[in-house]
Formats: structure tokens, sequence, C-alpha cells
């Protein structure tokens, strides 16, 4: 079973990247007042943030996969280096999910997986995806 982020998620991430630039660019732009210096870190913040909102989280996004097996679960992301990561079942300890009350109005909610020796996060994906896939790893059936 593949999954596959939704185009909300992008929206989700884009609004957590573009908030928090804006929040360090006000930052170092109030602190122009004491040094122009400051401005170059204001823009540099913005710069990276528009480029991280306009072209890096699209691109990441669209190459997560996230493959259920029989028994494993395979995330695939990367955007300059690709990775592969795999959570056996066998080694599954916790498998639940987490939700931001902006992931909430989207109906977003992200997994997460816990071993003896790690953790893999999944970011957010659709609120009844989200549960499906943490029932099929608990073992329940869904009706």
């Amino acid at each position: 079973m593949n999954y596959k982020p939704e185009k909300k998620t992008l929206l989700l991430w884009r609004l957590r990247v573009s908030a928090a630039a804006v929040a360090a660019a006000l930052v170092f732009f109030a602190l122009c007042r004491y040094s122009r210096l400051f401005c170059i870190p204001a823009a540099a913040v913005l710069l990276v943030g528009v480029a991280a909102v306009f072209w890096y989280l699209p691109t990441f996004f669209s190459g997560l996969n996230i493959f259920v097996g029989k028994n494993s679960v395979v995330i695939t992301c990367g955007v300059f280096v690709k990775t592969t990561r795999i959570m056996p079942f066998g080694r599954l300890v916790f498998a639940g999910g987490y939700s931001t009350p902006l992931a909430r109005a989207l109906k977003l909610k992200g997994v997460t997986f816990r071993a003896a020796r790690g953790v893999l996060i999944i970011p957010e994906i659709g609120e009844d995806a989200a549960d499906r896939l943490i029932f099929t790893l608990g073992g329940e059936k869904d009706d």
C-alpha cells in the first residue's frame, strides 16, 4: 500500500516555513534600528524562506513515498541526498498519530513509529490514511 502526501500537506509546511522566516526576519529588521548590518541577515532569511517555500518543499514532498509492505514500512525521501528508511514490524514498539491545530484545520495527521533504537516520523497525510496506517500496523481491521 502506497501513501503520498496530499497537496494540503505542502500548504501546511509552506505556512509553517513562511511564518518562521517572517518572524526571524522581523527580529533582524527590528535590530536594523541599531545597526544597518542587521539588514543583511534579514534579507538572507527572507531569501532562504522564499527558496524553501517555492522550490525545496515542493521538491521534497513530490519525492516523498511511503510504502507499507507485508513486513515493514519503507519511506523514501530527500532532495539533495535520497534516503530510504525501513521500519520492520517485528521491531515496532509504538505507532501513534499527532496533529497540530493548523493540521487539524486542514484535516491532516502525522504518524510516528518507535522502535527500541529509533523513531520514524511521517509528515502529515490525510487523517483517514493516517488512521488506516496506524490500525493496520496495530493488527486491527478496518470496517
